[in-house]
């Protein structure tokens, strides 16, 4: 069975669109092989800054048959009363492809039809293959899309060459007038020129002989362990920041680390201003020793070999020198004044065109802070620390250190809050109200800092909602996904049972505009898909999520908490029970129950004990939820799963009296009721096959009973 190999070789493409574009090429690439019903091994893609690849280990050379029945005209339209084929017959088998006489009237939902039994030969991998590849490439999508030349087609960077190989065998793959072939080219520098593969199984050898390192695994163990090793040498380890890792990563085909030095004066910097000039501006990791202190030294890793290193460490160490000495000027500058004295700067300060300045945000901060206070009855000492950090927070941004590096605001603000003496608490605060700024940033760790990010952040969310700005597709250029998600960390972190709606309303008042409800729904739906999407992603299957946040209103921790209790309670086996029980009461109701159950219509004894269990477990239900005990909730409602099942046995529910009908379904939405105290079993399914990703939201909702449960 041979491998396949698909390579794309283009200008340099964007360090970060590389490793989403190999996860859409690992796909398309399996969806393709499923699709066209052929075998394969591991698939594994390649991704540097001119190539993307994948190898499918061990592809079938045929496709595998498939027989397939289709549905044709109704039987008594196919064939006479002597059973021979008419008209509409043979023009279905001849579109279909088999001899009319193979046709066969079969009984297809309660009806006959003429069905023909297809069957599709398997065809070679190599004559099938091409078609697919083109579509798999042509599908990938990146953050900024390029045209090139008078062509249409569409990539990242423009493609200049192609292989695509089926063991030995040359696919003819096309795309943007570029044909596949058997060579590929090496490193820019190091290569020897255009280089043919003979195969998938030599791929990775003819690159490395070419200069390339094309696995992006390998190429991070080899910066990690230059790194690791020259950082040793001078009694340090490396600050490996994962962004940047993974960044020079996709940046280079040959990495080689390099250490240089910078002059020890610059070492009275603050440590967050070092390393960010290091890393942001210069893509150097910084040498801290053992005891977290930074050295004078850094590491670049350039895309090349270990040839005039002395040369090219002489031009970063000048370079890293001009931008330390202006950090420095910039630092020296700002601390002729304190923080509190930059704010009124901020009135010159535009926060967002159609929402005022930083200044006004500011007098919203402060206002909104205060309400949250009262709201959480915080002590005296915490709220004078919040009202604080929020007066200062945004201070920095005026000064000439964030002017020049503005991935230091808020870091600034606490450096120069704790050097003009402000409390510990607000320092800190100040520091931390931007978390998470990025992906993979830790939520705030204290709480003024954790309150003060919440409030920056609702504040943000809703005036931008208000002027419509709402981000769509991949677009959000006010980083509201990013602020919903910190809201969302923020609230189970604290622990906040706060009504977000409430606080959304308070957030509104502060622009002083009249907005609609329909603002804030957007808004508290928004936090509800950001804390859904965290949800799943923490492994908790979707239609539980959807079951919790359906019943928890605008209380983002009680719907975690309920859909977290859910995915502990589904895995045991008194689930299915619970969502029968549930599932059989539900399905009847309708608009015939009546307002109240009336004790005195019940005819039988089961209707009086699903009415006692139902009061009962309802009171036990509605003290655990009260408490956020929903774990044990669910196990109260486990006592409701007999009665239900007897009052089936024992009772006709659609009696012919009215108004007894009418009291039994009553009775069933009383049990129902208690059921969506905790959660809406309606969003629940339960099959053999349960997804536990939202792509199983796309399939079809079927047979939601377990067969055991019954």
């Amino acid at each position: 069975m041979p491998d396949l190999l698909l390579e794309i070789g283009t200008e340099e493409l964007p360090p970060h669109d590389i490793a989403p574009a190999l996860q859409q090429l690992a796909e398309g690439m399996r969806a393709a092989l499923a699709a066209l019903r052929i075998d394969a091994g591991v698939i594994r893609t390649y991704g540097a800054p001119r190539r993307l690849a994948v190898v499918c280990m061990g592809v079938a050379s045929r496709q595998r048959p498939m027989v397939r029945e289709v549905r044709g005209p109704a039987a008594q339209a196919a064939f006479d009363a002597e059973g021979r084929p008419t008209q509409a017959a043979i023009g279905f088998a001849r579109a279909q492809g088999v001899p009319v006489e193979r046709l066969q009237a079969r009984e297809v939902e309660g009806k006959r039809y003429a069905v023909a039994v297809v069957e599709e030969r398997p065809k070679h991998s190599a004559e099938v293959l091409p078609g697919a590849l083109t579509g798999v490439v042509t599908r990938l999508s990146f953050s900024k899309m390029m045209r090139w030349g008078e062509g249409e087609a569409r990539f990242a960077r423009p493609i200049r060459w192609m292989v695509a190989l089926l063991g030995r065998t040359v696919l003819r793959v096309e795309v943007a007038g570029v044909r596949a072939g058997r060579t590929t080219r090496g490193h820019r520098i190091l290569g020897s020129g255009p280089r043919a593969v003979a195969s998938a199984q030599a791929y990775l050898k003819v690159l490395k002989s070419s200069g390339v390192i094309v696995d992006q695994d390998e190429r991070r163990r080899v910066i990690v362990q230059q790194t690791t090793a020259l950082a040793k040498q001078v009694s340090g380890v490396p600050v490996l920041d994962p962004a940047l890792l993974d960044e020079l990563i996709m940046s280079t085909e040959h990495p080689q680390a390099l250490r240089g030095a910078f002059d020890r004066e610059f070492l009275t910097l603050p440590g967050p201003v070092l390393v960010t000039v290091m890393q942001h501006h210069q893509k150097y990791f910084a040498i801290e020793d053992a005891g977290r202190r930074l050295l004078p030294y850094f590491l670049a890793v350039r895309d090349g070999d270990a040839r005039h290193l002395a040369t090219v460490r002489q031009g970063h160490e000048w370079v890293l020198r001009a931008r330390l000495a202006d950090a420095r000027f910039f630092v020296q500058e700002d601390r002729k004044h304190r923080l509190e004295d930059y704010l009124p700067k901020l009135d010159g300060l535009l926060f967002q065109a159609q929402l005022g300045t930083m200044a006004e945000k500011t007098r919203r901060l402060v206002a909104l802070a205060r309400h949250v206070s009262g709201l959480l009855l915080l002590d005296g000492r915490t709220t004078e620390a919040l009202l604080r950090a929020a007066t200062l927070c945004k201070a920095d941004l005026v000064t000439k250190m964030v002017g020049e590096f503005p991935e230091l605001q808020g870091v600034i603000g606490q450096i120069y809050a704790e050097l003009d003496g402000e409390p510990p608490e607000v320092a800190r605060a100040i520091g931390e109200h931007y978390r998470p700024a990025r992906a993979g940033d830790a939520a705030p760790k204290t709480q003024v800092g954790a309150l003060l990010g919440l409030v920056d952040k609702i504040d943000t969310l809703v005036g931008i909602v208000g002027v419509g700005l709402v981000p769509t597709g991949s677009q959000d250029p006010y980083g509201l996904r990013r602020a919903a998600q910190g809201i969302v960390e923020i609230i189970q972190m604290l622990r906040l049972r706060m009504p977000l709606r409430a606080l959304a309303e308070a957030a509104a008042a502060g622009y002083g505009r009249r907005w609609g409800p329909e603002v804030l729904d957007l808004v508290v739906d928004f936090l509800r898909q950001r804390l859904r999407a965290m949800l799943i992603d923490q492994g908790v299957r979707y239609d539980l999520v959807d079951a919790a946040v359906a019943v928890s209103g605008d209380d983002l921790l009680a719907a975690a908490d309920r859909a977290q209790a859910l995915s502990a309670f589904a895995g045991r086996p008194e689930f299915a029970r619970l969502y029968v029980a549930y599932d059989r009461a539900s399905r009847i109701l309708s608009a015939e129950a009546a307002s109240q159950v009336d004790p005195e219509k019940f005819e039988v004894p089961a209707e009086h004990r699903l009415h006692e269990a139902a009061i009962r477990v309802s009171s036990r239900v509605r003290t655990a939820t009260a408490g956020g005990d929903y774990l044990n909730a669910l196990g109260e409602l486990l006592a409701l799963t007999e009665p239900v099942d007897r009052i089936f046995d024992a009772v006709l529910i659609m009696a012919p009296q009215p108004a007894v009908r009418a009291n039994r379904l009553a009775l069933l939405r009383l049990a129902v009721e208690a059921f969506r105290l905790v959660a809406d079993f309606s969003k629940v399914v339960v099959a053999s096959d349960q997804p536990s990703t939202p792509d199983g939201e796309r399939r079809a909702k079927t047979t939601k009973k377990v067969q055991a449960a019954r």
